[in-house]
């Protein structure tokens, strides 16, 4: 299937309101110190009113700002490789296997990760903020469930650091092969599995940290769903927020007796960590 690429050359401090208006369309997105991009799955275009967009690049002082192009899928992965590179978050390193490896002093947990982006990728903001906040509630012989796991790459880091087991779903079977094949390349991802579907592949079972790097809509769909997982004194890990929807989210976690015990921002993204708050 063929990918649009939306291409706004515009500063940073600009990208929140496009971030917004594509967050749904968008599989995935690059932000750079000069650039946004995004990528919009051919099937989902309808969704993105291109008018709209350049009249408020035009509103804001950039009429020019914005092209757009199809990439046809045979070389789709080709024209996403030469964007990759190293990228750190929290103790780990994410590295495509066509990057060199990290020199011999640099002791992070080095994660292989090969992205497809017709559903998303690991060098993004929100998997960089999930992985942060991962680390840090992870303990030995945990039991992860990933919800829209995409590459893997949140099972795969929970299973280096510790995790006695970890489940990860997406419902688009691609991402299914992609986890596999990541799952593959990684030494010490032994303890992860791959179901194609969302949390009702998992019926009846209890984690001990549960994740999910969705959209808000999804993360709000699937909240019920999400909480009833989660074991005795278990965290959520929700993640694929922009810092505007923040509050709105607190509200729809504390609905279900949880509250924020952790957070992290980063280019305009926000995730946050949850468990079941001293009144539950």
């Amino acid at each position: 299937m063929d990918t649009i690429e939306l291409a706004f050359t515009i500063p940073p401090a600009e990208h929140a309101s496009f971030l917004a208006a594509l967050e749904e369309p968008a599989t995935g997105f690059v932000q750079t110190d000069t650039e946004l991009r995004a990528y919009v799955p051919a099937d989902r275009w309808a969704a993105v009113d291109p008018k709209r967009l350049k009249a408020h690049l035009a509103d804001a002082g950039h009429p020019d700002a914005l092209s757009i192009q199809s990439l046809e899928s045979k070389n789709w992965n080709a024209v996403w490789e030469g964007t990759l590179s190293p990228v750190r978050a929290g103790p780990f390193l994410i590295r495509p296997t066509s990057v060199d490896p990290p020199s011999a002093g640099d002791d992070a947990t080095v994660l292989r990760i090969d992205p497809e982006m017709s559903f998303g990728t690991g060098h993004h903001a929100t998997t960089r903020l999930a992985l942060r906040l991962l680390a840090n509630a992870l303990a030995p012989g945990d039991r992860v469930l990933d919800v829209g796991t995409g590459t893997g790459v949140l099972a795969i880091a929970a299973c280096r650091i510790g995790a006695e087991a970890a489940l990860g779903v997406d419902t688009h079977p691609d991402a299914v092969r992609n986890t596999r094949e990541n799952v593959r390349r990684n030494e010490g991802a032994d303890c992860v599995t791959v179901q194609k579907g969302s949390v009702e592949v998992a019926p009846g079972s209890q984690y001990d940290l549960v994740a999910a790097n969705i959209t808000r809509r999804v993360l709000l769909e699937l909240m019920p769903a999400l909480v009833s997982r989660l074991a005795p004194n278990a965290a959520l890990l929700l993640s694929g927020i922009l810092q505007s929807h923040r509050d709105g989210i607190l509200n729809a976690v504390a609905s279900h007796g949880l509250s924020l015990n952790a957070e992290a921002a980063e280019d305009g993204w926000w995730a946050g960590r949850f468990s079941p708050s001293p009144s539950s």
